[in-house]
Formats: C-alpha cells, sequence, structure tokens
C-alpha cells in the first residue's frame, strides 16, 4: 500500500512539473493540453533525469526520491496557486459526452490492468497473448534496472551489446519497484495510468484540429476501438452454429483465424499501445510536438517550433516508432506549411537526437539496415486492394469520402491533416524494419490523422442528415469500424484470453537467482521468450528469444552457435565461457529440449548451486576452498 502511494507520489511530482513547464513556456495551448500534454511530458523528463543519476550513482532509493522532490518543487514553484486553477476541462455540462466517452475506457481498463497478473495454484497467468508476448521483454527490462544495476544500460538480453532499444518506460516502471512495488503490479499500474493520459492526449489533439468536443470523442472511440472486417469471423461462427449468446460468452474473437484470414490491422490498443508500451510516452510526445508544429504554423510562434524540436529530440530512449513517423511526417508538413521556423526545429531535433542514437545503436544502423523496397506491404496473398478493404472495412469508404470533401474540418486543419496521408503510401512501398508487420508503427499515426477526419464527416453527417434512417445507418457505420475492437475486448474481459506466464517452479527459481547470486552475474540459458532469469531476476544473459533480437536488426548467429556449444559441453565450452566471462549455466526444460542439454554430464564437470523441481544452476567457477 504505501509502495503504491509512493509510486503514485512520484508520477504525480514529475507529471505536474511538466504541467508547470508547458504553462510557462507553452501557454498558448489550453488547460486541456497542458495537462493532458504536460503529465506525460513531466514523467518522461523525470525519468530521463532518473536514467542519468543511476549512471552515475546507481538506482536507489535517493536518487529516486530526489528527483521527485526536484519536481514537487518546481511543480509548486510553477503552478498557480489553488484558488486560480482552471476549471478542469472535462468537467463542464458541456464536456458530457467526452466525460463519458473517457470515464468508459477508465472503467474498461481498470478491469483490464488489476487482473493482467493473477495467480493461479502458485502460477503467474496474464490475460491477453500480446502481453503474455511482449512482457516478458518490458518484464525483462524493468528487472535489469532494478535488480540487475544495468546502469549505464547495456543489452540484458545479449550481454555485452549496446542496448538499441526505446526504455524509457522500463526505466519509469524501475523505479517505481525501487519503491517497493512488484515488477508486474507497477508495470500494470503504469499502463493503466499512462493509458489514460494517451486517451487524453487523442482527445486534445483531435479537439484542437476540429474544434469539437462530440467529434474528439467519436475520433477517440475509432482510434482506440477500431477495426478491420475481422469480425466478420465471429458472425460466421454464430451462422454456423445458430448460436449468437453462446458464440458471444465462449469465443467471441479468435486470433489465430484472424491472421489465417490475413488481416494484419489490428485494434491499436492490443496491439501496439498496451503490450508494446514505448506507445505510452510516444503518442503523448508525438501528440505534444504535433500540437506545437500546429500552433506555429497557424500563428507564427517560432519558439513553438524550437520546443517541438526540443522534445522530438527526446525520442530516442522514449520510442523510436514515434521518431520515425515525425522524421516522415514533418518534411511533408514543411513543404505544406513552409516557414523560417522550421529551421529551429530540425535543428533542435538534429542536434539532440543524434548523439543519442548513436550511443544507443552503437554506431550502427540498427534496424534501419533492413530497410527494403516492398511493394504492397503484406498484401499478398490478397491483392492489395482487396487486403486493405478487408483490414479497413468501411472506414476506409468513409475516409474516401472525407478526403473528397472540403467542409468537414478548417482548411488549415484540413491541409494539416493531408501531412499525414503519404505515411500510407511510403508503409505499403518500403518496409524499415526486419519484421514487415512492424510498419504498422508508423501506421498508427496515419490511422490517427484518418480517425480525424472520419470522425468529422460522420459528424458532419449527424447534424446535417437529422431523418431517423440516416442516422441509424451512421450508428450502424460506427459500429462495424469499432466492432473487432469491442470483440476482442470481450474475449480478454471474459478470461478467454488468458495464458500462464511462468510456473511455480520457475517463481521459485527466479526467487533464488534473485537472492543467491551477484546482481552483475552473465547467465547461459535457453531461448524461451519467458525465461524465468531473464524476465524476472535481472541477470544478464548471453542470449535470449532470438525473435527480438532478429526484430530490432542484431545479428545473433555467432553468439547462438556459441550457446548450442555450451550446452553440449563441447570440448572447448571452457574457452567460451571465459571469453564472455559466464558465471552459470541454467538447465531446464527448454534448454533440454532445444539443446539436449544433460544435467548429469553438467554436474560431473561443475557445481550444482540452485536445483528446484524442474530447474538446476550450475557455477561455472570451481568451488573456493
Amino acid at each position: 500500500m504505501l509502495s503504491g502511494l509512493a509510486s503514485l507520489l512520484l508520477l504525480m511530482a514529475m507529471g505536474l512539473a511538466g504541467v508547470a513547464l508547458l504553462r510557462r513556456f507553452a501557454g498558448y495551448l489550453d488547460p486541456l493540453e497542458q495537462q493532458a500534454h504536460g503529465l506525460p511530458m513531466g514523467v518522461v523528463l523525470g525519468s530521463l533525469a532518473v536514467l542519468l543519476l543511476a549512471c552515475l550513482f546507481g538506482l536507489t532509493a535517493a536518487v529516486i526520491v530526489a528527483v521527485g522532490t526536484i519536481c514537487a518543487v518546481g511543480a509548486v514553484l510553477g503552478l498557480p496557486r489553488p484558488s486560480r486553477w482552471t476549471t478542469w476541462p472535462l468537467a463542464t455540462r458541456t464536456a458530457l459526452i467526452p466525460a463519458l466517452v473517457l470515464g468508459g475506457f477508465v472503467v474498461r481498463w481498470v478491469l483490464l490492468w488489476t487482473g493482467a497478473y493473477t495467480t493461479d495454484s502458485n502460477d503467474l497467468w496474464v490475460t491477453h497473448v500480446n502481453l503474455w508476448g511482449d512482457w516478458a521483454r518490458h518484464l525483462g527490462d524493468v528487472t535489469s534496472f532494478a535488480y540487475g544495476d544495468n546502469f549505464p544500460p547495456v543489452h540484458p538480453r545479449l550481454a555485452g551489446e549496446p542496448f538499441a532499444y526505446h526504455y524509457l518506460t522500463s526505466i519509469t516502471v524501475a523505479a517505481m519497484v525501487k519503491l517497493g512495488l512488484k515488477p508486474t503490479a507497477a508495470l500494470s499500474l503504469h499502463s493503466l495510468l499512462f493509458s489514460i493520459l494517451v486517451a487524453l492526449g487523442v482527445y486534445a489533439f483531435a479537439k484542437r484540429l476540429t474544434l469539437e468536443r462530440g467529434t474528439a470523442s467519436l475520433v477517440l472511440v475509432l482510434f482506440l476501438l477500431g477495426g478491420g472486417l475481422g469480425w466478420w469471423i465471429t458472425v460466421e461462427e454464430m451462422y454456423r452454429t445458430h448460436d449468437v449468446i453462446g458464440t458471444l460468452l465462449h469465443h467471441p474473437w479468435d486470433a489465430g483465424l484472424q491472421k489465417d484470414g490475413n488481416f494484419q490491422w489490428m485494434n491499436v490498443y492490443f496491439s501496439l499501445i498496451a503490450p508494446q508500451r514505448a506507445y505510452l510516452y510516444g503518442l503523448p510526445i508525438g501528440l505534444l510536438v504535433l500540437t506545437l508544429v500546429w500552433e506555429s504554423t497557424q500563428n507564427r510562434r517560432p519558439g513553438a517550433f524550437l520546443i517541438a524540436g526540443v522534445l522530438a529530440g527526446l525520442l530516442p530512449f522514449v520510442h523510436l516508432g514515434t521518431m520515425l513517423a515525425l522524421a516522415l511526417i514533418t518534411p511533408f508538413l514543411f513543404l505544406l506549411f513552409p516557414q523560417w521556423g522550421w529551421v529551429r526545429f530540425f535543428a533542435a531535433w538534429v542536434v539532440l537526437a543524434v548523439p543519442q542514437l548513436l550511443l544507443q545503436q552503437g554506431g550502427t544502423p540498427g534496424v534501419l539496415a533492413s530497410l527494403r523496397w516492398a511493394p504492397g506491404w503484406m498484401a499478398a496473398p490478397d491483392s492489395w486492394l482487396w487486403f486493405w478493404v478487408k483490414n479497413l472495412g468501411l472506414f476506409l469508404s468513409l475516409l474516401i469520402v472525407a478526403l473528397a470533401m472540403r467542409s468537414i474540418v478548417r482548411p488549415a486543419a484540413r491541409r494539416f491533416l493531408a501531412g499525414f496521408m503519404p505515411l500510407f503510401v511510403i508503409a505499403n512501398l518500403v518496409v524499415f524494419q526486419p519484421w514487415a508487420w512492424d510498419n504498422t508503427k508508423i501506421l498508427a499515426y496515419w490511422f490517427l490523422a484518418c480517425c480525424i477526419l472520419v470522425g468529422a464527416l460522420v459528424s458532419h453527417a449527424w447534424r446535417e442528415l437529422p431523418a431517423p434512417l440516416a442516422r441509424t445507418f451512421l450508428a450502424i457505420a460506427v459500429l462495424t469500424m469499432t466492432l473487432s475492437g469491442a470483440l476482442q475486448n470481450l474475449q480478454q474481459l471474459l478470461g478467454k484470453d488468458r495464458h500462464r506466464f511462468l510456473t511455480a517452479d520457475e517463481l521459485e527459481l527466479a526467487g533464488r537467482v534473485r537472492t543467491e547470486t551477484d546482481p552483475h552475474a552473465l547467465f547461459a540459458v535457453g531461448l524461451q521468450h519467458n525465461h524465468p532469469v531473464p524476465v524476472m531476476t535481472g541477470r544478464r544473459v548471453l542470449m535470449t528469444y532470438p525473435g527480438w533480437l532478429w526484430s530490432q536488426g542484431t545479428d545473433y548467429r555467432q553468439r547462438e552457435l556459441d550457446l548450442r556449444a555450451i550446452f553440449s559441453l563441447a570440448p572447448d565450452t571452457e574457452e567460451r565461457l571465459a571469453r564472455y566471462g559466464i558465471d552459470y549455466v541454467v538447465v531446464g526444460p527448454d534448454e533440454r529440449r532445444r539443446f539436449d542439454a544433460d544435467p548429469a554430464r553438467f554436474r560431473e564437470r561443475y557445481r550444482s548451486v540452485i536445483r528446484t523441481k524442474d530447474y538446476e544452476v550450475f557455477a561455472t567457477e570451481p568451488e573456493r576452498p
């Protein structure tokens, strides 16, 4: 209880400091924007400060308290007195619709994140397949900082290599763990709070461009619940079984059938924001940058360009996908709104970001080395047109109408949103990372712009066509565009997407490794993505799940050969162990299955220092007399 309160106070202090900064340097933003964008910006800046100080002094409670105290003092000095606070933007009668929409998402996320991790028969379970997949990596990052003293950060899953990843959200959560929270609880609490801030940021951005609360609320629904025609698979199942209620209650969403049907554009929240986590910082910072760019182009504020460039310069450790999306969007915005202030924006961005990228990527091009020409993106075996028709559904038809109509948004806003449209063309011609599906990371910003246009079209039609038949059609249209996301939410809410994350034995192993080995020890472990040592102990490993390394553009082939040689006890095993400085070798189910590792042979050569039902840990150093 106290640890949770301390974590909330830390996040509040950092967030309010960010609001104070925006009030001081960007007072032209309205109160909602200052709060929606300032809170996450403050946590980002505070987390960067924690990262810097941890590299100098380690991640200690003193460092965390110092950063929190400085942020709290800055917030007190920079924010207005309580009597001068502006009314909360969503607490007025005219804001009833957005308050209800946001309130609905808050209730949904409370249910999601309070039950994200559960314990059953002492096994740890997770409530969505994407969390089961991606959060093993995020938990490993968090524990490497909180338990493994990984400062300055090096790759926790490929020992000795640069940590070429946007890990700032994990720094924040690691600070919460240092304040006493369990890693799983800290990740869930952090995701809940920042999901709400992401929603506020999307609403504020849509409202600025459309000037309408109702339209902005609809944009939020389309963006967070949007999906293609994948819901038709569920309808077919209802028709086949003649059981509508039974289908909804027992199997409303089938991810396997979605993949077989080549439905690649999935719900943004469950495919990107929730599992990948860097979006929790990337989206708010990206939207703040774009808001400042809009303000600069409309009201000739060179200072806003400079602030936007500085914020964009923070993105290497925040979210590389957002940085790439902005790098593709802003040149088109420059062409659409040419001003000298752009020089400040790009200069600040380059000066701040390039040194961070060189440090982060170790001087290599990273994932961009996989840049390649790929017309059609992931459409095959479907035709390109049919691929997008079924992945976007009626949304695509309404988008075409919205692009053709000139009256649904202001001319300047229409031109600004046009700067996002080339993203669609680029992402359908060029693949930027090893895994082609990762183009969705930049398409998310195109989709948001399209949601604003489609939301404005639907709102305009609702006002201009009051006839019941027309409004019924509009309601059905919105339902078709959001039903896939709603069904996926229902699948999770009913507990039908539940996966065992770690067994009781694996949790026991992790606890013993954490208490009985040095935080800087290096382990050789198997390649399962949720191996308990790299996930829950914070210890560095020689190598882990190849899919993550491949998707980040890392050449791991020699490392895997060395790992196989070690587990097979090849003649030169001792030389390989010494070359990497490996302290412990773990033999468990994955090591036996994948590498035919024989614990009996290891016992003949090395000391067994930890043993559980399924796992055994061997020390590579001889026992001291």
